[in-house]
């Protein structure tokens, strides 16, 4: 608190000889003399003198007697003990075998000696040294999210089931610098995305299309199409409107009006939230298991009913048309143009270079400039024809245009943006 922050100037000034003996013994002593015990003995008589402290302690004090007073039950009671378990034969619970206890499968590593066979057992069994599986399950996962695709590919099946691992070393490795971290995923994401591997271009020639068409050998660089969820996120980045808001209850995006109802219930549409919480990241949306969020599903966003470990990518024309109609994507295509246009650039050449570095995150060939400005001036020239459609492909539905925007001139930067935000390499990660 800010009490203990005035305790050095405290300390210059107090008087020792209106302070209880027992201070003043300490007080005398020099600063780098005192023993923690008595450097406390100090902190809290100046808490002390605090009013502001002494409410607060009091407050506390009364919240923690109250939090003892609570107890909690469960329907299995702790005094009944573990129930005695047989094997039922051939599957009937009267037909009673063998006694059983808590046990691992012998194929696996033994159970750490001096641990109870529980459940906090089984986890320190499951992130134990000797265990040498969960590390390489989890680092597989981590790869997969990297690369796009795991070092073992069946990265839900690690069985003789599953796939033999592309580069079984490298994931051995892997797993036992993941162990030696103390299980820092954050370490282990930097040693992957700063790795020559994953730096390397995502070219590729003829001769490694023939040889590695999925490159399983890792001779260039990953290329995939980003996540449904990261699609949405960087499109209204991009456009200045992605709300960096956490935590609270889940957020209402807009979404496409089907008029249905569920069974014997409500409407399944929603009312779309208002302010920051419109825009907020695709983590908070949400989501019903029987209507997921359209938008996500169209990107291969698994519904939730079962847990789904690796998305398989797949590519259809409706994936198209959700990223140049869908009302999240056009909103943030009018916010990217109004970015655009606030810059204070000096040409509609400089304009169109900030579009492409903004949205690709390079430095664009003037080429690639020259057709943004050629796609704008038959925006322009089309949209000119039709002032009420500008005003509406401007507008709707991010809302009016700030003052002095022309009209024509943000609905052809929208057309732009929109262009942009449909590039291969606005929506692949490589």
């Amino acid at each position: 608190m800010n009490v203990d922050a005035s305790i050095g100037e405290w300390l210059t000034m107090i008087d020792v000889s209106i302070v209880p003996q027992e201070i003043a013994s300490v007080l005398i002593k020099a600063a780098d003399k005192r023993s923690k015990e008595e450097s406390d003995k100090l902190l809290n008589y100046h808490r002390g003198l605090s009013k502001q402290w002494t409410d607060s302690k009091t407050e506390n004090d009364a919240a923690q007697a109250l939090l003892e007073t609570l107890s909690t039950s469960t329907l299995i009671m702790k005094e009944i003990g573990p129930r005695e378990t047989h094997i039922a034969l051939r599957g009937d619970y009267k037909n009673v075998g063998t006694v059983v206890s808590p046990a691992v499968p012998a194929v696996f590593n033994v159970f750490p000696e001096n641990v109870k066979v529980d459940r906090r057992g089984l986890a320190k069994w499951l992130t134990h040294r000797d265990n040498p599986l969960v590390a390489r399950v989890a680092v597989n996962r981590l790869w997969q999210e990297i690369f796009g695709i795991g070092l073992v590919e069946s990265a839900e099946e690690f069985g003789n089931q599953g796939d033999p691992p592309s580069h079984p070393e490298l994931l051995d490795w892997l797993a036992i610098e993941y162990v030696n971290s103390g299980w820092d995923t954050k370490h282990l994401l930097k040693l992957m995305v700063t790795s020559s591997t994953y730096q390397q271009s995502a070219k590729i020639n003829y001769e490694l299309q023939q040889r590695d068409p999925n490159n399983r050998l890792l001779a260039r660089g990953p290329r995939v199409r980003l996540s449904a969820e990261t699609l949405r996120d960087q499109a209204l980045f991009v456009g200045g409107l992605l709300s960096p808001k956490m935590y609270g209850p889940p957020a209402h995006p807009p979404q496409p009006i089907n008029g249905l109802a569920a069974a014997f219930g409500p409407s399944t549409d929603w009312e779309n939230s208002k302010g920051d919480d419109r825009y907020r990241r695709a983590i908070y949306t949400h989501w019903r298991r029987n209507l997921p969020y359209p938008s996500m599903i169209a990107f291969d966003a698994p519904e939730r009913s079962v847990c789904s470990v690796r998305r398989i990518r797949t590519n259809t024309p409706l994936q198209a048309l959700v990223t140049l109609n869908d009302p999240v994507f056009v909103e943030a295509a009018q916010g990217f143009a109004r970015r655009i246009i606030s810059q204070p650039c000096d040409s509609i050449w400089s304009r169109a270079s900030f579009a492409i570095q903004v949205s690709l995150c390079r430095e664009p060939h003037d080429s690639e400039a020259e057709r943004v400005v050629q796609v704008l001036e038959a925006a322009k020239k089309s949209l000119a024809n039709d002032p009420l459609q500008a005003v509406a492909l401007a507008t709707k539905p991010l809302g009016p245009l700030p003052d002095g925007v022309d009209p024509i001139d943000a609905a052809a930067w929208t057309v732009v943006a929109n262009v942009l935000m449909n590039l291969d390499e606005f929506l692949v990660r490589r």
